[in-house]
């Protein structure tokens, strides 16, 4: 298994959540004095690999998940075409 290497803002990210849970994105980017949508792609990651956990309305949580790369590497795995769905088009 690939072990994970976060960025150090997404280092400092967890350890603003683990510190002031439930944290929101907002409050995050205003911690890390960057804007929201600066901060989306690390807040995606870290919850796709399971090491936040966010909860809607609520905010971002710490999974303890941060030194257990499973999920990570089950992710870097899947290719497009198993994920990928048809183009919806409203009439």
């Amino acid at each position: 298994m690939i072990p994970i290497e976060l960025s150090p803002r997404q280092h400092q990210i967890v350890a603003y959540v683990r510190a002031n849970e439930p944290a929101t994105g907002d409050s995050i980017a205003a911690h890390l004095k960057l804007t929201r949508a600066t901060i989306r792609a690390d807040l995606s990651i870290l919850t796709m690999t399971g090491i936040l956990d966010a909860r809607p309305k609520v905010g971002y949580f710490y999974s303890g998940l941060e030194n257990n790369p499973i999920r990570f590497d089950e992710i870097r795995q899947l290719k497009v075409a198993d994920i990928m769905t048809q183009p919806f088009f409203a009439n």
